[in-house]
């Protein structure tokens, strides 16, 4: 009870505070899990058998909110749009996905431990349900332990691979959702427990055959073909992408998933979208990070057909308030460029941009900022070059702005 009151007192701070109602909303979805989590404890608390061990009843319930945040873990990773207001973007709901899933597999080695040496004696579970447990925390800590860099690395595991193999959680859930109901003690002695317990798990059960079956038929995609490539920079590549079809409409701030098909195929990455025009034409920029991105430098080229998935995100600078400051680093500064697209000369906004890069010759979109930034009176850029000038400071940004911060 104390936990939820300290819940209730933190909302009621959050809603008094002068803030926008969607960046109130964003807070909605991580609360829920707190909420439903702690609803869970007091649920099997109040049902637990009489005689049962507080060693056995913790052990237990360890399980039951491991299958809970491992459900939770699995719906966050359905892209599904609807949750992105709830938890402030898609980005966002995959942080809290890895959250879920990386308190679930804590959760389960102490029900590992404690529920078989904790039963009474004459309540050892038979050999079908113990052989799902086994089989569901194998599964699970073997997938934990080919996500350490180390391990994949002595493994010679592909990205492929590994992704394939990732894409099985949901069916090691399903075992220790099975598991649950065939062994666990409180599970059995109650209606209600068993009811709750399966819509916890169908939550995420659900939430996978939809992300294996469903999502790639049913999510938001179009088709493109690359219409531009051209390189701001030695290890930046901008391409332009035309709709062969239906557009999508993608608003400042959000980006998109690309698939690059033809000669050359790159896997699905999200990218952030730096422009959109009246005819639905897309320019995204792509700084050479990683083994696809560098292969795009050079392999990249016209014609090519694309698919594009979404648009995701919340990144959205109309929820705050008149007087903003922007701060952008490198490739970051994509999504400000098509922030700065939507402004007109007459809309009351006092808006600071500091652009930091470590030289001047890496600041591959400060002409294209000047130029924006020159029809909005109200728009100052500040450039930052690291190396000589050291990184941005708050010091620094106090300093060079017209008019205070009012917190």
């Amino acid at each position: 009870m104390a936990i939820l009151f300290a819940t209730f007192l933190y909302w009621l701070r959050l809603v008094r505070r002068p803030m926008h109602i969607r960046l109130k909303q964003r807070y909605v979805g991580s609360s829920a899990i707190f909420i439903i989590g702690f609803g869970l404890v007091e649920l099997w608390g109040r049902q637990r058998p009489a005689g049962l061990s507080d060693v056995y009843a913790f052990g237990e319930i360890s399980g039951v909110l491991a299958v809970y945040l491992l459900s939770w873990s699995l719906l966050l990773a359905t892209r599904a749009r609807g949750l992105e207001p709830w938890f402030g973007g898609l980005d966002q709901m995959y942080l809290w996905h890895r959250r879920a899933a990386s308190v679930g597999m804590l959760l389960l080695v102490p029900h590992v431990l404690i529920t078989n040496g904790a039963k009474p004696a004459g309540d050892r579970p038979g050999l079908p349900g113990q052989a799902l447990g086994v089989l569901s925390a194998i599964g699970l800590f073997g997938l934990v332990a080919i996500s350490f860099p180390g391990i994949s690395r002595i493994l010679r595991m592909s990205y492929e691979r590994w992704l394939f193999l990732h894409r099985l959680t949901g069916l090691f859930v399903l075992l220790g959702l099975v598991h649950g109901l065939l062994v666990d003690l409180i599970i059995g002695s109650s209606v209600t427990l068993q009811v709750v317990y399966l819509a916890v798990g169908a939550m995420g059960l659900g939430s996978y055959v939809y992300d294996e079956l469903l999502m790639r038929r049913l999510a938001p995609t179009a088709a493109y073909t690359v219409s531009s490539v051209t390189h701001p920079a030695a290890d930046i590549v901008e391409m332009e992408l035309a709709p062969t079809g239906a557009a999508l409409t993608p608003i400042a701030g959000q980006f998109v998933f690309l698939r690059i098909g033809g000669d050359e195929r790159w896997r699905e990455h999200p990218f952030s979208v730096a422009g959109l025009d009246s005819g639905g034409r897309l320019r995204l920029s792509v700084r050479a990070l990683g083994h696809d991105t560098v292969r795009m430098q050079e392999g990249l080229v016209n014609a090519l057909p694309v698919t594009v998935s979404g648009p995701y995100g919340m990144f959205d600078f109309t929820v705050g308030s008149r007087r903003q400051v922007w701060i952008a680093g490198g490739i970051g500064v994509v999504p400000f460029l098509n922030w700065l697209r939507t402004l007109k000369p007459k809309d009351d906004f006092s808006i600071d941009l500091f652009y930091s890069v470590p030289t001047e010759a890496d600041a591959a979109y400060l002409p294209e900022l000047t130029s924006l930034s020159s029809e909005l009176a109200f728009v100052r850029v500040h450039d930052v070059f690291t190396r000589s000038e050291g990184h941005l400071t708050v010091d620094r940004i106090m300093g060079a702005i017209h008019s205070p911060i009012v917190r």
